[in-house]
């Protein structure tokens, strides 16, 4: 974190709406992707992702060491997630992403791949799907997992152990059938 990141959160605790602001705009991609990746669906990503923004700025007092901050921030964006995850799940509906929608015949390979991705990550349990998101798209290391989701480390290994494996074993059984 940068010297610029800490003035802006210093003025934002201060109850500066424009640096709070500016915070949300160098925060708002890693927050969504993190978000993105354990809801798998675009809206309900962006509704979760404005909710953290909010729940941050109303907390943003307790916050004891700025240079924390997107430790702090993405644990807030990861229980919301898993708040609108159990809410979900209380009330099903009908999914209607037009993200998850496509072609047979897709020219691009790059694309279908990381469509099957998505799709093989949809299929690990939530648990299994934070921890993959969190080491392999934020490079986040195991303790910083563990921190982060207080959780123990072994845990962490083993959740991350094994969402790998069951990865690999749904894209084997796609591309067979493919």
């Amino acid at each position: 974190m940068d010297f610029e990141d800490i003035h802006l959160i210093r003025k934002a605790r201060r109850g500066d709406y424009e640096a709070f602001s500016c915070i949300v705009k160098n925060y708002q991609n890693y927050v969504y992707s993190t978000i993105y990746g354990i809801l798998q669906n675009r809206v309900d990503a962006e509704d979760v992702t404005q909710e953290t923004f909010i729940k941050a700025f109303q907390s943003l007092k307790k916050l004891q060491d700025e240079r924390a901050f997107s430790t702090w921030l993405i644990r807030i964006a990861i229980r919301t997630a898993i708040d609108c995850l159990k809410a979900k799940q209380k009330w099903p509906s009908v999914e209607l992403d037009s993200e998850k929608i496509s072609t047979p015949h897709d020219p691009h390979p790059a694309i279908d791949t990381r469509m099957d991705i998505e799709r093989a990550l949809r299929e690990l349990s939530e648990e299994h799907r934070i921890v993959t998101i969190l080491r392999a798209v934020h490079e986040l290391e195991y303790d910083e997992i563990s921190v982060l989701l207080d959780i123990p480390i072994g845990t962490v290994r083993s959740r991350v152990h094994y969402a790998r494996s069951r990865l690999r074993e749904i894209l084997k059984e796609e591309r067979g059938t493919l």
